[in-house]
């Protein structure tokens, strides 16, 4: 059985906010180069969950870099078989995990 990703509305909300800051100051391609890292990280942490380190401040969560300018926070529910992308955010924002 593959293990299923779900997104926190908090999750889906930062990337809809990076995708609107890249369409009005950037272009199409940047969109693109996004999307296709996203899914490059998306499939990472299916076959490795625990390729990213945990948080300083809570020790059940993930952090990866999507890209240089771009970040996941995210759980394993091992018995579920889900990983769950708590929050997308710039790495230019404070870090609040």
């Amino acid at each position: 059985m593959e293990i299923e990703t779900i997104w926190t509305v908090r999750a889906e909300k930062g990337l809809r906010k990076t995708v609107e800051y890249l369409k009005q100051h950037w272009t199409e391609k940047e969109i693109l180069r996004l999307e296709n890292h996203l899914n490059q990280f998306i499939e990472r942490i299916k076959l490795q969950p625990n390729l990213y380190p945990k948080t300083a401040k809570f020790k059940n969560l993930h952090k990866g870099m999507v890209d240089e300018n771009n970040y996941i926070v995210y759980k394993i529910n091992a018995k579920k078989k889900q990983i769950v992308i708590i929050n997308f955010r710039d790495g230019k924002q404070k870090s609040i995990y």
